[in-house]
Parts: structure tokens; sequence; C-alpha cells
């Protein structure tokens, strides 16, 4: 027998063949990266909703003309948004059966897609490398006390810590804000007393602010816990009680970009399904709820009611949402539920219907709670009293990171155990012990180390640190910040690492010593473990130097020479040196040959040597002139302008010396004395160089004159 194979080379995709497009799903399915949920109903109906998730770091080039998620000046957040556009764009132009898909929701902050599609289109898209993976819309059903003293919040308001500035965004069936629990409401703000603040429906729009009633129990409960947080409505269940993952994201992206308008600390969500005995790292949620906590934003999950045991519910299950069980908060006898029945009751005894794995976060009472009219049972109850939690704390200590808070609930929570196959040991709510924080103080809040000698020390200076809190505070490492950090000591430090307990004080001493002169600061940074961000204590010191400058300037028509003990300044050359701060430096003035000296300005005085002391950088002039054009030896040697000036006051024989210069002057002679006028001297009166004249008249009218060099024009 003859046997003929006869090879046939595969098309590229073959999706108009159901053999090809089942085993491309299937494939898909089978590598985990499709819901058979989606296969099937694409089986069924040909279309089906999904939602996608794809890998938001994936390189990719840029599209022209778009500005650059790398920009620089883009706000990160904004960065990202059209990063995740771009993304978007790119995903859906590269399916060769676009006209077979179709866009139902755009979510601008999250690397989610809500399509619909038919099976072609959807194997195309799992071709792409950048598509982790695609799920089913699915629907989650929310999760149907005199609880306040269980979790001892009433203490907690006594205090004054409510929830104040915060607000809390409730994902369920709405709120009916008309009534009296949150301020009887004509509208979400209105009056502004009203405590919701804001209302939207995800899921199409009912016409009703809740037609169910169990989300106004919810932000009942929130309310109760956190009487002074305001309350968002997101109503994200359709007429047919469920709350779809498209509608969820659409909410969950809504509170992204407005969280900081109404500073939402908080998402609660009273609603899940499925069963998971493991963090849920592919949810759909799961980046959702990622990147409100790097926003600083706690979501709050119920765990759900089917009495798992090594399993809660989704989403409750995604990594970095807090998951809430339920215990009672009271004796209320026999209770029958659809899940299971519980014969005894008591305070803190885990309801028989909350689900309970090892990875759920904490417990909160959610047995027949009363809220806003409404009585429900439910670990959608247990969840409000947790998110409610979250708004008290970060009211409190607005600085406080989602990781912050979320483990300060549940480091400081009661323990309850519970036996079920395995032995749990959960932390049920504390509210007043997790807010009993140390509370650190400093005094005095600032110092000032005074003024200090370049290369000294100034004295210590005891900074006090006391713990005003209830518990031990933990002081971390004292430091200094700051450019000049280097000038101040840590003298004695007896805080850093120490534990201190309530009402008590520890100190640490400082000091300046400056290595330059001028005014220098830095910051004492007190770490602990108080909730609020470290202390800082501002030091401040002024350098001064150890030297100071002398600085010497000449003026006048004449010259000559500044000279100083110590020695340092020869002015002449060297105007200015330095002395030792505190020194007393002398300074003599020494006129040329054809100078005077006339006197001292600035910092001396006086036409004699100067004695200065050197307390901070001075200046000094020394004023010289040249000498007049007439000199006289007797009686005594002096100087005069004028030749009349001269004889006024000459003795009998008096020589009178001129400069080689023309006197503007009548000279009369009427004294009964003899006097020579010897002219034509050199500026410095060494010798006669040269005539003086006299423009004007010469008479003797009485006594003798002798003449030389002189001549009347």
């Amino acid at each position: 027998m003859l046997c003929l194979v006869l090879l046939v080379a595969a098309p590229r995709l073959l999706w108009g063949s159901d053999f090809f497009l089942n085993a491309s799903l299937q494939r898909h399915v089978d590598q985990g990266r499709l819901a058979k949920e989606v296969r099937d109903k694409i089986a069924l109906h040909g279309r089906s909703e999904v939602i996608v998730i794809f890998d938001e770091n994936a390189e990719s080039p840029p599209i022209a003309g778009e500005v650059s998620s790398n920009d620089k000046n883009v706000p990160p957040l904004q960065a990202r948004v059209m990063k995740l556009t771009d993304r978007k764009k790119r995903l859906l132009s590269a399916l060769s059966h676009k006209k077979d898909v179709m866009e139902l929701t755009f979510y601008d902050h999250f690397p989610v897609m809500h399509l619909e599609m038919d099976g072609a289109a959807l194997a195309d898209l799992l071709e792409q490398p950048e598509v982790l993976s695609v799920h089913e819309n699915r629907p989650l059903r929310h999760f149907l006390a005199q609880s306040l003293p269980l979790i001892r919040a009433p203490q907690v308001h006594s205090a004054g810590m409510t929830g104040s500035g915060t607000s809390v965004a409730v994902l369920d069936t709405g709120i009916n804000y008309t009534l009296a629990a949150f301020g009887g409401c004509s509208a979400p703000g209105v009056p502004a007393s009203c405590k919701v603040v804001y209302a939207q429906d995800f899921a199409p729009n009912d016409g009703s602010p809740d037609d169910d009633g169990h989300g106004t129990n919810v932000a009942g409960i929130v309310a109760g816990v956190a009487p002074d947080t305001k309350l968002i409505a997101l109503d994200v269940f359709r007429t047919d009680g469920y709350a779809y993952y498209s509608d969820l994201l659409s909410a969950l992206n809504w509170v992204v970009g407005n969280r900081s308008t109404y500073n939402i600390v908080s998402v609660n969500m009273s609603l899940g399904g499925g069963s998971y005995s493991s963090p849920c790292n592919t949810d759909p949620l799961a980046n959702a709820v990622a990147t409100l906590k790097s926003l600083g934003v706690v979501t709050v999950i119920a765990s759900g009611n089917d009495a798992f045991d090594g399993a809660i519910s989704s989403p409750a299950c995604v990594p970095g949402a807090v998951s809430v069980g339920a215990v009672y908060d009271a004796d209320i006898g026999v209770i029958h539920t659809s899940a299971c029945t519980d014969n005894n009751t008591a305070a803190d005894k885990t309801t028989c219907f909350s689900n309970m794995a090892g990875f759920m976060s904490i417990l909160a009472p959610g047995a027949w709670t009363t809220a806003a009219g409404y009585t429900y049972a439910g670990t959608s109850q247990a969840t409000p009293h947790v998110a409610g939690a979250v708004a008290v704390l970060k009211g409190a200590h607005p600085s406080l990171t989602a990781d912050a808070v979320s483990g300060r609930l549940t480091a400081s929570g009661d323990g309850i155990t519970t036996v079920r196959s395995v032995t749990y040991v959960k932390p049920r709510l504390n509210l007043e012990a997790a807010l009993n924080y140390p509370d650190i103080g400093v005094s005095p809040a600032g110092l000032d180390l005074g003024s200090v000698t370049v290369g000294g020390s100034s004295p210590v200076s005891a900074v006090t640190i006391t713990n005003n809190g209830a518990t031990s505070l933990a002081v971390g490492q004292i430091s200094r910040t700051g450019s000049a950090a280097d000038q101040f000591a840590i003298d004695s430090d007896y805080c850093s690492g120490v534990s201190l307990p309530a009402a008590s004080s520890c100190t640490v001493g400082v000091r300046f010593r400056p290595t330059a002169a001028g005014i220098l600061s830095t910051t004492l940074l007190i770490s602990s473990d108080d909730p609020d961000p470290p202390l800082t204590v501002p030091l401040s010191g002024t350098g001064i130097n150890t030297v100071a400058t002398l600085a010497v300037s000449k003026s006048g028509t004449g010259s000559g020479t500044v000279t100083s003990q110590p020695s340092g300044i020869d002015c002449g050359t060297i105007c200015g040196a330095s002395f030792t701060q505190g020194a007393t430096v002398t300074l003599a003035p020494a006129a040329a040959s054809d100078s005077l000296f006339a006197g001292w300005q600035a910092s001396c005085s006086g036409t004699g040597p100067c004695q200065i002391t050197m307390t901070s950088d001075l200046p000094v002039s020394a004023v010289f002139n040249l000498k007049p054009p007439v000199l006289m030896n007797a009686p005594s040697p002096g100087y005069y302008t004028t030749l009349a000036a001269a004889f006024a006051v000459a003795a009998d024989g008096a020589t009178i010396q001129a400069k080689a210069v023309t006197f503007y002057e009548n000279l009369l002679l009427d004294r009964n004395i003899s006097v020579t006028i010897s002219g034509g001297y050199d500026d410095a009166y060494g010798a006669a160089t040269g005539l003086s004249s006299i423009y004007g008249t010469l008479t003797v009218g009485a006594g003798t004159l002798s003449v030389a060099n002189l001549v009347i024009l």
C-alpha cells in the first residue's frame, strides 16, 4: 500500500475555524491567562464582556506627537495616566479584529480595560505579550451591635479623636443621605453639616440614593466609629443585586483621581465572592488596591460569610487589602444563617459564618449591627468598623502611611482564638489601643547657643525629650542635619535607643563648636515610634573670627607713611593687616619731608600715635597735607599761608622762608623790627632753588628788611 503524506503550511491565524479558535483559547486557559468562564461564554454566545489586565511596564516606542510620560515636568500620577493611556491605544490598535471590539469603560489610573469582544478578537488580544490575563466581568454580592464599646470607640471619641478632616469612600448600594443619621441632607453636601459629601452611581443609575439599605447600614457603622469623618457614596450594585468588576474598577478609578479633593483615607468594600486559600495576586482589582495603598488610602474588604475554613473571598484576598472577619459583640443566643448555625454566641466569639484563613487580616464586630435604622449581620458589618477606625487613626495622625495604619490596627488588636480545622489567632479591632501611641515632646523648641570664637566651644545646653503618652516611647538615633551640622556637637546623649516609660524624660547635651565665622545653624532630628513626623529642634550660633583686620587708608594733599606696633602695617606698601582679636595696636604716622600729618579719621582721632583695640574689623584713615608756603623760625618754628601772616607775629631778627611760588598780597612792614625774607625754597624747605614772587606791593614803613630771591611783580 502506498501512503501519501500531504504537507500543507498552516496559516498564521485561522480564527475563522472553531477548531483553531477553541484550541487557542484553551491554551491560554491552561496557561492561567484566560478565565475559563470567559471561554465558556464565548462558546455559548460568541461574545463576552472581559476585564483585561496588561503589563504597564512593557517597553514600547513613543507615539509621534505625544508628550512623553518620562518628562520630568509631568507630575508622577499624571505621567502614569499618560503611560497607561498609551499602552491601551497600542493594544487596541494592534488587533486585526478591531471592529469586533467595544471599549465599555475607560480606567485612566489602572492597567486594566473593560471590553466586549468576540472570540477571534479575544484570541488576537491574547497573542499580545503585554496582556497578562483576561477575566470575566464577575458579579460580587454584598455580605450580609452594640459594637462600639467592644472596640472601645467611646473612649477614643471622648479624647477628641473622631476622624475629623478625613473621608471614607463606601462602595456599596449607595447611602440614603436624607436620614437624620447623616444630617437629613437634601443632596450630598447640603447643608454643609451633611455627612455625605458626594454620591455617584457607577452601576446604572436606579434613581434612588439607596434602594436596598445595605450601603446605608454600612455607612452608618463608619459614621458611628468615626463621627466626624465625611462619607462618599459610590453605588456599585446593579438592580440584579450584584456589583460587577467593571463598576468597581470605575469607582476605584474615581477614588484615585479625587482622593486629595476629599482627603479619602479609606475605601470600604463590604462585598465579594469566590473562595481563595492564598493571596489572589492576579485579581482584576489587585492593581487598583496597590495603587490606592501607594497613595496612602487603605482598602478594607469583607472576608465573606460562607463559613470557609482556610479561605476568604475576592477581593478581600488581594494583597494590600485589609480583609475583615466578624465576631459577636454580645451573647445573642442561637443564630442560624444559610452557611451555619451558632448554638453559642458571646462577645468576641468569631461568628460561624465568617470566612477564616491564615492570611486574613483582622476581626471586628459584625453580628446584628444596627446603624442608620437598618440591622444586618455579616462581615459586611465588621468591615466598616475597620474603615471607620482608619479614618480616626488618620485624623489623629495624618502622616501615617497606609502600611503603618494597617500595621497598627492589626498589631494593637485583642487576640481572638478561633478553632476550626486549625486554630486561628487573629486580632480583633481595639481602636483605643490602636490610638494609644507614645507621644513625644521636646523642650526647648529651639536653641541659640550664642557667639563663640572660632575654634572655641559653647557651654553644654540641654534638650529634654519627654514621653507625654500612656505607653513606652522608643527613641531612635538622634542626629544633626543641614550643611552646618559639623559646627554643632552632641556632647552627651542619654536618649538615643532608650525606651522611655510614660511621663518620663531624658536629655541630650549640645555644643556649638564653630570652625568658621558667621551665623550658623543646624537641626537636631529626633526620631521615635511616635507616629507623627520626627521632631526637629533648630540650633543656631554665631562664630566669631579669632583675628580682626585693621585697614589703613591715606588722604589729603600730601604724603607720608603709617606703621604699626605690633608690626604688620607699613603704609607705604602694606595698608592692612590682621591682628589677634582683642589685641592693642599702635599706629604711628610719619609725614614726608614736604608734608605734614594733619590727623586721623574713622577709628582713630587726634594728631599723634593712635592706640586701637581690635574688637572687630576696623578702618583708619591718616590725613597728610603739603607744607604751607611760608616757614618762620622765630619766635618758634611755624607755618603760614601768607607772608603778611608770618610778619604779624615775627620777632626781631626773624627769618621768613618762602617757597618758590607767587604770593598774591600787598605786604606792609610797619613794625620796628629787623626781619629777613628769603625766597625760592623747595617744598621741603631744604634749599633755595628758585625765586619767590609777590604779585602786589611791598612797603617798609618801620624797621629794617633784608631780602633774597624775592621778586616784586
